[in-house]
């Protein structure tokens, strides 16, 4: 039995920003960091971010993005809010859940 191909389905769905902020919060909270990267490349490449104008959006240079996104990426807070805030998303905090 073959497998769909699960990726034209996944950037349907991060086209959606509620779809995509609960995406990346779910990455970055039960996944690694480079799964995390992955993520954000993701959330591009659904809203077909041409990068050099994506750049220009962001205030965050084609190479920073590139590198920051990379699997040796280990981008500033900054540099991914400027990301993020351009396709219309943000980083938000919540509470942890105490286990008694």
């Amino acid at each position: 039995m073959k497998s769909k191909e699960y990726k034209p389905g996944l950037l349907k769905r991060l086209g959606d920003s509620e779809y995509a902020a609960g995406y990346l919060a779910d990455v970055l909270e039960h996944e690694s960091q480079d799964a995390f990267l992955i993520a954000v490349r993701n959330v591009l490449e659904a809203r077909q971010a041409n990068i050099t104008k994506f750049s220009r959006q962001s205030g965050v240079s084609r190479q920073a993005i590139y590198h920051a996104l990379s699997k040796r990426g280990n981008p500033r807070l900054s540099t991914l809010t400027q990301i993020l805030k351009a396709v219309g998303l943000r980083i938000t905090f919540g509470t942890e859940k105490k286990v008694a």
